[in-house]
């Protein structure tokens, strides 16, 4: 049997071994290539999971509470994700690079850098994660900067209708324009150029930025010397502080900085320094050094780098909205700023509402203007004033030249009225001052229709306009100026040009003339800004400032 196996081996047919097919240099790179691409797919697919199970657990129901939870992924970022469906972002060097350079650069807005991360991230930057979960969150950390950063750089961190209820300034770009326009630039990879057009383009606030920086580099080195309280100074007089005060203000800029020696003898170049220091922060320019002058000086450097950066995020809430030509009161400035086709061509002084009755902030059109206006008194000081000093004595209303006027438009005889069994809910007459000089309104009343029934208007008191603090009406606006400021929104210079204002004064008849056109009106507070290449500050006069301090202060949730 062996035999007869072993011949058979030998006479069978021989199968030849398959041929390899040879395989050229070029297939093998390709299919190198393609085995990599698989491998970021599957990678890219298992980030792309961990990040939908990241913000699936960041938005389901609060379990305890019964509510969404969405104070770490914000429902545009999940949105965003979602669309994509939760591919990573960041997959780029350079679009990483550029965010990052954004977010450092975000302190020179006035911002803090923490609020987008920046720890982590430079974390992940220096040891870059290798886990699917760790890369999804770097992602997600990344992305989560680029909008929350972008939103601030637009509309400022602090919601201002968290800190004021009546704030009526709506944003021209809404919310999910600027979602779409963040999309287009991860898809564009334009980061940096996206984020630098964000915030106000506006010589305003890229004045306040370099003066932000200029005051950080004065706290770097040590801030300014701390003047000590002593005698007034006038030009000549000798004082010790003298070498102390040239030295403040040189470190402030207030004073070139001189090689003179120690002299204790305040002169006329300090004196005209100190003069320029009041006429800054919003005080009557007389060059006297003196408690209140002493005081401003000695207001920290850190204090004004804090004031500046509120009043950043104060431009951040409207600098963008101001159109062409409007009027802007600015409560602390006591001014009336009138812009037109985008440029000051006016500024005059204003009276704001005393600190028990403040003037609100808010935007209204001026839309008529009325001559020799009659003024009924308003609800709030018929309650505070009228009523309980008519009851004192009805001399009260001859002295405020009042009229009591029915229902019927009617004058009655106010001794016929039983003032002591009424109040301001159940008044069933009109107090009404006649137009005049002499009158409370003045000869111009301009009206900006609003709730809180605030209007600009002149005053017989011209003598007020001479204080540095003018909080002095009842929250109304008080104009200096009101005759030009009415040739300047009438926008006629033949039908009402300043000759025939004067004219329609003076017949002393109630007239009411319709504008050409609506002109808005911004009643708003700054309390730090430029003037050319002055920084300006002013007193915080309605204590708004600590709470937009402590606002932008306040660190956001992290992950």
């Amino acid at each position: 049997m062996i035999g007869i196996f072993l011949f058979w081996l030998a006479f069978s047919p021989v199968q030849p071994a398959p041929e390899r097919t040879a395989v050229s240099s070029q297939e093998q790179l390709q299919r190198q290539k393609d085995s990599v691409r698989q491998h970021k797919k599957v990678v890219n697919n298992s980030v792309a999971e961990h990040i939908r199970r990241f913000i699936d657990k960041q938005l389901q129901p609060n379990n305890r509470k019964g509510v969404t939870e969405s104070r770490v992924i914000s429902k545009p970022l999940a949105r965003f994700y979602t669309a994509r469906r939760f591919k990573p972002v960041w997959t780029k060097p350079e679009m990483v690079s550029e965010l990052i350079n954004a977010v450092d650069a975000a302190a020179d807005e006035g911002l803090d850098p923490s609020d987008y991360h920046s720890s982590e991230i430079r974390e992940f930057l220096s040891k870059p994660p290798v886990t699917p979960e760790l890369q999804a969150r770097y992602d997600l950390l990344l992305s989560d900067a680029f909008f929350t950063l972008a939103t601030h750089l637009r509309y400022g961190k602090v919601d201002p209708r968290s800190l004021d209820p009546d704030w009526n300034l709506s944003n021209t770009m809404s919310r999910s324009a600027l979602e779409s326009r963040l999309e287009s630039a991860i898809a564009a990879e334009r980061i940096a150029l996206v984020l630098k057009e964000l915030p106000p383009q506006d010589q305003k606030y890229d004045q306040l930025k370099k003066e932000l920086l200029r005051y950080r580099s004065i706290a770097k080195e040590g801030g300014w010397p701390v003047l000590a309280e002593g005698p007034i100074l006038k030009e000549g007089v000798r004082d010790r502080r003298v070498p102390r005060l040239r030295e403040r203000l040189e470190v402030s800029g207030d004073i070139t900085e001189s090689k003179s020696d120690a002299k204790k003898i305040y002169n006329r170049e300090l004196a005209e320094a100190v003069r320029q220091f009041q006429r800054h922060n919003g005080k009557e320019a007389n060059g006297v050094l003196g408690p209140s002058t002493v005081k401003l000086l000695n207001i920290p450097v850190e204090r004004r780098i804090d004031q500046i950066r509120i009043n950043l995020e104060r431009y951040r809430w409207f600098l963008s909205e101001l159109e062409p030509t409007y009027v802007l009161v600015n409560i602390p400035d006591f001014t009336l700023n009138y812009v037109e086709n985008g440029h000051l061509s006016w500024v005059t002084r204003v009276i704001v509402g005393q600190t028990a009755r403040k003037t609100p902030i808010f935007k209204a059109d001026m839309q008529y203007i009325i001559f020799n206006p009659q003024w009924v008194i308003p609800p709030t000081i018929l309650a505070k004033e009228a009523l309980p000093g008519i009851r004192k004595s009805t001399s009260y209303l001859s002295k405020k030249k009042l009229n009591v006027i029915d229902r019927n438009g009617r004058i009655v005889d106010p001794e016929a009225v039983e003032w002591s069994q009424y109040n301001e809910k159940n008044f069933p007459y009109l107090l009404r001052q006649l137009s005049g000089d002499q009158g409370s309104l003045g000869r111009v009343k301009f009206m900006l229709p609003n709730k809180h029934i605030v209007y600009l208007h002149d005053t017989p008191h011209k003598e007020l306009f001479k204080k540095s603090i003018r909080t002095l009406s009842s929250g109304c606006i008080r104009v200096q100026n009101p005759l030009e400021l009415a040739a300047r929104v009438l926008q006629d210079s033949v039908k009402w040009n300043s000759e025939q204002i004067k004219a329609a004064v003076g017949t002393n008849k109630t007239k009411t003339v319709f504008l050409p056109k609506r002109i808005p009106v911004f009643i708003l507070y700054l309390t730090a800004f430029t003037e050319g290449d002055d920084l300006l500050f002013r007193d915080d006069v309605y204590n708004r400032d600590n709470a937009v301090l402590d606002a932008l202060n306040k660190p956001l949730p992290t992950f």
